[in-house]
């Protein structure tokens, strides 16, 4: 029944595109959807962003793993378009570090990460087929207070792929997080970067699980971002398990949004109940100015089997 009411409630937000309408662009009516989720903030679009302390641009993006160089350029040309505080990457393949590397020395970003199979995203110990979930962050902007990892399985703390209800994800799954501190505010905040199995769909809601619990358990009264490539869908047992409990989907209350989804399988998508793989969850009393899918294309062709997600928050 709660599933049932959530997908009434979500194809009533959302209209059409999110129950199979293909429309990825349709625009959605701010009316009654603005502010951070609550209802005083909701009633009226009208808010004064003047009242928070704290601002920060997010940019979550699957970069896919193959043919970097190919792409490399392209990548973080628009990355830097962007421009974000925060940026959150999956599919970093053992590929991808020297570029990524150049990126944050060049345009002064640090990062943590740690890979699937336990290796530091710049150590010596890395195994070909080792993929990355880093959170990077402007060093000018602000200092890390903490940071840490877990994997999602029944041991969060050690490495594993396994839950004890007998389900196994196809890649152990590493979530990493960070907590920092804006150097001129003092605001803190936690960043979580999520990459969860495309496969099993109870895996997915276990992962779910453990990510709010281990969310909940680490930042304290802090505001927390969850943002990745998910692999679930609007009315997702997986799904729901986040956005009721704590974490609404800032697509659903930006000031300014939009429905899309974000898998775009470099153009030959043939099923558009794919399209919502990708999502950023926000701790209750954050406020959204904009959603964005951001448009990839170069040349006409798709830089990603994804495109990113981008949005600026108050707290």
């Amino acid at each position: 029944m709660k599933k049932f009411l959530s997908l009434l409630l979500v194809c009533a937000m959302l209209g059409l595109t999110a129950c199979g309408s293909g429309n990825d662009d349709a625009e959605p009516n701010t009316d009654e959807q603005v502010g951070n989720g609550s209802e005083d903030e909701n009633a009226s679009k009208e808010i004064d962003w003047s009242k928070y302390e704290n601002q920060a641009n997010v940019l979550c993006y699957n970069i896919f793993y193959q043919d970097v160089a190919d792409r490399s350029d392209e990548i973080q040309d628009l990355i830097l378009k962007k421009d974000p505080d925060v940026l959150l990457l999956q599919e970093v393949s053992v590929d991808w570090i020297p570029y990524l590397q150049s990126f944050m020395q060049e345009n002064g970003y640090s990062y943590y990460g740690y890979g699937r199979y336990g290796g530091e995203l710049s150590g010596s110990d890395l195994q070909s087929g080792d993929q990355f979930t880093p959170v990077l962050w402007k060093t000018d902007k602000y200092d890390l207070k903490d940071s840490g990892h877990f994997w999602l399985s029944s041991t969060p703390e050690t490495y594993s792929a396994a839950w004890l209800d007998g389900t196994v994800s196809k890649y152990p799954r590493c979530v990493n997080w960070v907590i920092l501190q804006d150097k001129e505010t003092g605001g803190e905040f936690m960043a979580v970067c999520v990459h969860t199995d495309p496969e099993s769909e109870q895996v997915r809601t276990n992962s779910s699980n453990l990510i709010v619990e281990m969310v909940n358990e680490i930042r304290g009264d802090r505001p927390a971002i969850l943002a990745g490539d998910w692999n679930m869908q609007l009315t997702d047992e997986a799904y729901l398990a986040v956005a009721e409990n704590g974490y609404p989907d800032v697509r659903m209350f930006a000031e300014d949004t939009t429905y899309g989804g974000s898998f775009n399988a470099w153009g030959e998508r043939a099923d558009d109940n794919f399209a919502f793989g990708d999502h950023i969850f926000v701790s209750d009393g954050v406020a959204v100015k904009k959603f964005e899918v951001v448009d990839d294309y170069y040349d006409g062709v798709h830089i990603s089997d994804h495109n990113p997600l981008f949005t600026e928050l108050y707290f």
